[in-house]
């Protein structure tokens, strides 16, 4: 339920972020976007509820104690609990940014004059939600920092790449879109990476050791989602923007949603991270844990009280690796080849695949 739930909270702020961002580009700029107001109101409204499931979760930890009362617990988490006081703030923008969304016309479009308070107001809704994160309660401004940056790149990028690629409409000024979007989705991924490399140091400096637990296996997957989704940014950038220069009235919507499914896997593995302990220091998550059953099912070795684990190629993880460089080259020749976008999707998950099966096959 928690999982889902984050799900859903990733897909809500990237429709926001995505659609109310697309509505600051001139009409000559974009292809033509259309974003329904209900859809909008309702990720607004998604926000405002699925950040309270953390405040639940808390609730119902402490819930079991017969010695407290529900109503005092449920005041002591909203009001003493930083991610109670996040909550709080996050539901108060919500509603002023749901009334403004209200006073929109049935397309979900902005007045300019409401706009920029609109985007305002969704920024804030990232600081809440940073400062309610993991990050932020083991390494406060830190932590925070460095997750809102991730978050609110991600949202930017993905958000814009979800709303395109769902809500378009016809095949005019898709090469003035990338002209500006392929750089921005750029910067996005240098600062997201900066900022996941940040929060990888804080939250489980320990990379390989990481592996052992559940959190350390969902974020090695999250990497190798990411090459794949990177690939599909290659296409979507260069070669579909140098495409559209020879063939303008090439539509490349499908190209858009394809790359979609990463984003949409990406996000389930984060969610699921979010419901993990974070590994710290593995020698004391393992008296406190099990080993994720991913790892014991391909580690053969035995783990002791202080665990270091290193890679050590052999054999099959060497044939598994180059399989998922050739998996990755056959994303991009896919397209070369015309041939259709989910052809390169499945290359692009069998690129993890073989990555994942090659690294975890290497471990010692």
């Amino acid at each position: 339920m928690f999982t889902l739930s984050e799900i859903v909270l990733y897909l809500c702020f990237s429709i926001l972020a995505g659609g109310l961002l697309i509505q600051m580009v001139p009409d000559n700029s974009k292809p033509t976007v259309r974003l329904p107001r209900p859809l909008l109101l309702s990720s607004v409204a998604g926000i405002g509820i699925l950040t309270f499931m953390p405040v639940l979760r808390v609730i119902l930890y402490f819930i079991s104690d017969p010695n407290i009362d529900s109503w005092d617990l449920i005041s002591s988490v909203l009001f003493s609990f930083e991610v109670g006081k996040a909550w709080l703030i996050t539901l108060g923008l919500s509603i002023v940014l749901f009334i403004m969304i209200t006073m929109t016309n049935p397309s979900g479009k902005s007045s300019q004059e409401l706009l920029v308070p609109k985007l305002v107001l969704t920024f804030g809704l990232v600081l809440a939600l940073s400062w309610s994160s993991h990050a932020a309660s083991f390494f406060e401004w830190n932590g925070f920092l460095a997750h809102m940056v991730h978050f609110l790149s991600m949202a930017v990028w993905l958000g814009i790449l979800l709303v395109t690629g769902w809500f378009s409409k016809g095949e005019a000024n898709w090469g003035s879109f990338l002209s500006w979007f392929h750089p921005l989705a750029m910067a996005c991924v240098v600062m997201t990476a900066a900022a996941g490399l940040i929060l990888t140091l804080y939250i489980s400096p320990e990379y390989l050791n990481g592996w052992i637990f559940s959190y350390g296996q969902a974020l090695l997957i999250k990497h190798l989602l990411l090459i794949p989704l990177l690939l599909f940014g290659v296409i979507n950038g260069f070669l579909l923007k140098k495409r559209l220069k020879t063939q303008p009235d090439f539509n490349p919507l499908s190209w858009f949603r394809a790359e979609s499914v990463f984003v949409l896997a990406i996000f389930g593995v984060t969610a699921f991270m979010g419901q993990q302990e974070t590994p710290h220091e593995a020698a004391a998550a393992l008296k406190m844990s099990e080993p994720s059953p991913l790892f014991s099912f391909f580690y053969q070795g035995v783990l002791d009280d202080s665990p270091s684990l290193f890679l050590a190629m052999n054999g099959i993880s060497g044939i598994l690796l180059a399989a998922a460089l050739l998996f990755g080259a056959m994303v991009v020749l896919a397209y070369q080849k015309k041939m259709s976008p989910y052809i390169s999707v499945l290359m692009g998950i069998l690129c993890a695949a073989s990555g994942y099966l090659s690294l975890m096959l290497a471990i010692r």
